[in-house]
């Protein structure tokens, strides 16, 4: 990849202080990191001059941004409660960009490989002009139900799980988009996609206190590859 292409595009990795399921998610030890560290680091790798916005009111989160070159955003209190809806906060976000494009990360994405992260950016380079976006998602081989019907399968006919129909669930490892778009709109993935598929670890977000305890265990015997 061209890197003066990412000149083009500003890293978002927005985090807030604390964590309502796991205490200190974002800075605690994670393998021989933590979560916020991980992702500056996989950035870097891409690129040692990449844009980067690390937005946070968690003071030791906003100091490894420093460490790691990001631009800062002490964020608001406002804007890192529970209670506003995310368009706000991302709108928010958008507004703190000076680039044409974003490339939202989150850090609840550690396994996420630096492969995927430039096969994204290449993808949305070249398709930007037909697909508003690029995201990251999983492929779900369920048997799914709703409303007592069966959604994407016949049960009279049962059919192995590789020949269920198709449904993808967004995983927000990668989100990009155009900038506009997102201060715009307020969202940071589009109706007109293109959906980048990754499997387990990858699309493994770190959500619960088992998450994190099987995902700090994955880094630290490094048995995920």
């Amino acid at each position: 990849m061209n890197k003066n292409i990412l000149n083009n595009y500003t890293f978002i990795i927005a985090v807030r202080k604390g964590s309502q399921r796991v205490k200190n998610k974002n800075t605690r030890k994670f393998g021989d990191s933590n979560l916020v560290a991980i992702k500056l680091k996989q950035i870097r790798r891409l690129s040692k001059k990449a844009n980067i916005l690390l937005s946070s009111d968690c003071p030791k989160s906003l100091s490894l941004g420093k460490k790691y070159g990001a631009e800062i955003d002490d964020r608001e209190r406002k804007f890192c409660s529970n209670s506003i809806p995310m368009p706000q906060v991302y709108k928010y976000l958008a507004k703190k960009i000076k680039t044409k494009f974003v490339c939202y990360l989150h850090v609840t994405s550690p396994f996420l490989k630096d492969a995927t992260l430039k096969k994204a950016l290449k993808t949305f380079i070249s398709k930007k002009n037909k697909f508003s976006s690029v995201v990251t998602v999983t492929s779900v081989k369920e048997y799914l139900w709703k409303n007592d019907k069966a959604i994407n399968y016949n049960p009279k006919r049962h059919p192995r799980s590789q020949d269920l129909k198709g449904v993808i669930a967004l995983n927000f490892a990668i989100n990009i988009v155009e900038k506009k778009f997102m201060e715009k709109q307020g969202r940071i993935t589009s109706d007109n996609f293109f959906p980048i598929e990754i499997n387990f670890p990858e699309n493994m977000d770190i959500d619960t206190k088992w998450q994190f305890r099987l995902g700090n265990f994955l880094k630290k015997t490094k048995n995920y590859d």
